[in-house]
């Protein structure tokens, strides 16, 4: 069963509409039939089984008659990403997406050489909309505004673990730290651009209660390094 997404502020009652380019792929691309079931989410954990009632030009209208809502999973994990070159944030989106994680924050660090345009913003979240779609979870990763290393550093007092990632980092390991840990409602974690922190960001991140972390001895690339935390701390505290 196909699945498409609907914002929840455009879902309600026993019959949505679904528009855009979800409309476009669902009657040009997959060409579905009146009477044909689909899948629909929200981004809100609510999942709706639909079945086509009227396809037109410009929208497609399904009758549901179907509604199961799926709890969040815990801990949030939040992704604080200096943004890297080209493709690569495409990527970080895509498999952190799938990955279940909650939030994405942009950041603009030192080492950062681009600036995210309005165009690009809006591609990260196609990218993240097909991603959920993909991997069949009615939560949508949260896409913030860009912020600068400096005010992201503010969010944090809210998170019971904050991490960030840091090659030089010689005595706490992932596993120690996760280790040390249990019980979490909310983490964050920082992950550098190409290159990596400066320290002195690192040195900042630490007096806002930062941890910095290291992953082993091989220096990963920016989104490796972002995939694979995510990986860990999804295995670690949600399986």
């Amino acid at each position: 069963m196909h699945t498409f997404y609907v914002p929840p502020n455009q879902v309600g009652g026993d019959f949505t509409e679904i528009n855009g380019s979800e409309h476009h792929h669902l009657r040009n691309v997959l060409r579905l039939n009146i009477g044909d079931n689909v899948r629909i989410i929200d981004g809100i954990g609510n999942i709706r089984i639909a079945e086509i009632s009227n396809i037109q030009e410009h929208s497609t209208v399904v009758n549901i008659i179907d509604h199961q809502f799926q709890s969040n999973k815990k801990p949030e994990i939040s992704l604080y990403q200096g943004i890297p070159k080209n493709d690569k944030m495409e990527l970080i989106l895509q498999k952190t997406t799938e990955l279940g994680i909650t939030k994405v924050v942009p950041v603009m660090t030192k080492r950062s050489l681009q600036v995210a345009n309005e165009n690009r913003i809006e591609r990260w979240k196609k990218i993240i909309i097909s991603a959920t779609k993909q991997c069949q979870t009615p939560w949508l990763t949260h896409l913030s505004e860009i912020h600068k290393f400096n005010e992201c550093l503010k969010q944090l007092n809210r998170y019971d673990l904050k991490i960030i990632l840091w090659e030089n980092e010689e005595q706490n390991h992932i596993r120690t730290i996760l280790q040390q840990t249990e019980n979490l409602g909310s983490i964050a974690v920082l992950v550098g651009p190409e290159g990596g922190f400066e320290e002195e960001e690192v040195k900042y991140a630490v007096e806002y209660g930062c941890k910095p972390v290291s992953l082993g001895t091989n220096i990963l690339r920016t989104e490796t390094a972002a995939i694979a935390i995510t990986a860990i701390i999804n295995y670690v505290y949600r399986n």
